[in-house]
Parts: C-alpha cells; sequence; structure tokens
C-alpha cells in the first residue's frame, strides 16, 4: 500500500523526474491509487489525454472526486490486458509493481511489464518509480525506545513477505540490510489495519540490476536508471526513533524505458 515519497519537496522532485521524460500523447498511469500522479500530469501536459489504471473502486472514487477534465478513470488489474496494441504514448508505474509483486509474485511483475510493453507505441516511454532493493549484506538496526523496539520484534514475527533473522547485539540487531530498509517503510503503519496490511507487501523486491535485466528480457532498451535517495528531513524524523546505517541503502528506483 505503501505509496510513499514522503515530504512536499521530495515528492515534487521526483515527480519532476517523471514529467521531464513522459511523451506527451495519450499517456496511461497503471496503478493509479488516487491520483497524486495523474494531477501532475493532468496540469503539465494539457493536450494529453490521461488514462488512471486501478483495480480498487475505492481510490477511482477519489480520482473522479479530483474533477481532472482529460483523466479517465478505468478499473482494471495492470497485469491483465485491458488495452489493444500500441495504445499509448507513455505509460507510468509510480509505486505499483511492488504491490504486484505481493499479491502476485515476480511472475505477474513481469506479466505487468510485458503487458505495458505491448500497449505502448514504437517509441513510447516506459516510467517506473518504486523502491529499490539493496545488495545483501548485513546492517546494524538500534531501536531508540522500547516501542518501537517491541514494534521490530513484532515485524520479525509478523512479516509474511520472507523469513526475517535479527541477532541481539550490543546496542541493537544485526539483520539483512534488505529486511532492515523493510522495517524503516512500514513501523510508522498509524492504524492496526495499516500494520497488518503491510506485513503482507513487500516493499523491497528487486535490485537495480533486476529491474534492468527484466525490462531488456521484455524488449525494452533502459535510457536511464538511477536511485532516488530520501531527503535529510525525512531521515531526521525516522532517526528520532532508530539509527542505520547506511542511509543510502533506502532508495526508489527511477528507470526510463523505450520500446523500439
Amino acid at each position: 500500500m505503501n505509496k510513499e515519497p514522503a515530504g512536499r519537496g521530495e515528492r515534487h522532485a521526483w515527480l519532476r523526474l517523471l514529467v521531464e521524460r513522459v511523451n506527451p500523447g495519450v499517456i496511461a498511469e497503471f496503478g493509479c491509487g488516487t491520483g497524486a500522479v495523474l494531477e501532475t500530469l493532468h496540469a503539465s501536459f494539457p493536450q494529453s489525454t490521461i488514462i488512471g489504471v486501478d483495480k480498487s473502486e475505492e481510490r477511482l472514487r477519489e480520482v473522479v472526486h479530483k474533477r481532472l477534465a482529460r483523466v479517465i478513470p478505468i478499473l482494471s488489474d495492470i497485469s491483465q490486458r485491458s488495452f489493444m496494441p500500441g495504445s499509448f504514448d507513455t505509460i507510468l508505474f509510480v509505486g505499483s509493481l511492488h504491490e504486484v509483486f505481493s499479491c502476485l509474485g515476480k511472475e505477474n511483475v513481469e506479466r505487468s511489464l510485458e503487458m505495458g510493453y505491448r500497449v505502448l507505441r514504437s517509441g513510447g516511454v516506459a516510467l517506473i518509480q518504486d523502491f529499490l532493493k539493496p545488495g545483501g549484506k548485513k546492517a546494524q538496526l538500534t531501536c531508540r525506545n522500547k516501542g518501537v523496539e517491541e514494534r521490530f520484534l513484532r515485524f520479525v514475527r509478523e512479516f509474511r513477505g520472507r523469513k526475517v533473522k535479527a541477532e541481539r547485539m550490543e546496542g541493537g540487531f544485526l539483520v539483512d540490510i534488505a529486511d532492515g530498509v523493510e522495517f524503516i517503510s512500514k513501523y510508522r503503519s498509524s492504524t492496526e489495519e495499516d500494520w497488518e496490511e503491510e506485513m503482507a507487501e513487500t516493499h523491497f523486491f528487486f535490485t537495480q540490476d533486476e529491474y534492468k535485466d527484466v525490462a531488456e528480457q521484455i524488449g525494452f532498451s533502459v535510457e536511464e536508471t538511477r536511485g532516488l535517495t530520501k531527503s535529510p528531513e525525512w531521515w531526521s524524523e525516522v532517526s528520532r526513533d532508530l539509527v542505520f546505517e547506511p542511509k543510502s541503502a533506502y532508495r526508489w528506483v527511477h528507470l526510463v524505458l523505450r520500446k523500439s
């Protein structure tokens, strides 16, 4: 469920990266949620038609309430073939592929990207922003108070995405670095319902190389790939609760793919 990015300045910077690479015309966001990205696309491309695709009727109702004149909301699963080949000039997956991975597995992430390739016109662009899994190594996580430590131990017990191992040591816990960033992405869940949903969802599922490999196997050319780091302001809030190094391990990926 976690759509991040948090922080107004950070959000604008990440959205600007997307806008800079959009081909105007017919644009689709797959997994549009409540329409935060659609609003930016609608404001930035006044001559374009914009499609917002999501499987949640509730989220799409919120898109409708935004009254974006050139945005067409469509109820559909993004891993299914719902559009004709060559329908779009640009497609976007922003914080949606990790939800596909969590619910349906790697195979359906690949199927979603294959669907994206199919519905793009020749020369069309696919833009992806999502959590970026760090390379496998250990990191130390130190909880600054009892409440955060109890929540971490609950995460170890209840996270269903993979088996989490934590070795207690002086000053904190030794964890796999991917498990550390996974916990940081979830520990501030505001309700029990949200926590339960997060325990079923894997945010950090592909490394940068895995994203590139899957895209190239489908037929995309990779024009740009970069890691997006969280802002000092975001880390300042987190650091009140815990200590984790390296902070650079917590990133999103930004991918620009093109269909030849």
